[in-house]
């Protein structure tokens, strides 16, 4: 037979006509299932008392930077946004007593949203005395109709061109 999903209404069904004294080849013409499929089904039902077997806990590879050491390392780039990867790795193994590779920070940085475009992003617009210093131009400088501001796409443009 092919490999496919069968629900668990279907597995029960063939349990409980099991238990009632079906014989198991009737069972498997009656349900179209696989001999091995009641069997395994069976197994799993006295081990975990269902017909679905639980998920495991151990999904996945274990985390080395914890979020308290992702927020000490957020808060460094948003201080020092031209930090390298090597130099941060240094700091994590005096500070942190934690010793990563940068290639390991990296991966991690980014599966936690931290990417050095959005880094270098936060640690511009947490600067209060710019962002104060903007708003008074905005105020002050332009007559507030916007005909002043011309909107730009950038999204192609790179630095060996003049496109």
């Amino acid at each position: 037979m092919v490999n496919c999903r069968i629900s668990p209404d279907r597995k029960t069904c063939a349990l409980n006509l099991w238990n009632c004294g079906w014989d198991v080849e009737d069972i498997c013409f009656a349900l179209s299932v696989s001999r091995s499929s009641i069997y395994r089904w069976h197994r799993i039902f006295e081990e975990h008392g269902n017909v679905i077997r639980p998920p495991s806990p151990l999904v996945g590879r274990t985390r080395a930077i914890t979020r308290a050491v992702l927020t000490a390392v957020r808060t460094i780039y948003e201080q020092e946004p031209d930090i390298f990867l090597d130099e941060m790795c240094t700091y994590l193994a005096i500070e942190h007593n934690l010793i990563v590779s940068s290639s390991t920070l990296s991966r991690n940085l980014i599966e936690a949203g931290l990417t050095r475009k959005r880094l270098h992003k936060l640690a511009i617009e947490r600067d209060e005395e710019l962002r104060d210093e903007f708003k008074e131009a905005l105020r002050t400088d332009f007559s507030g109709d916007g005909s002043e501001f011309v909107c730009l796409d950038e999204t192609s443009k790179n630095e060996h061109t003049y496109r």
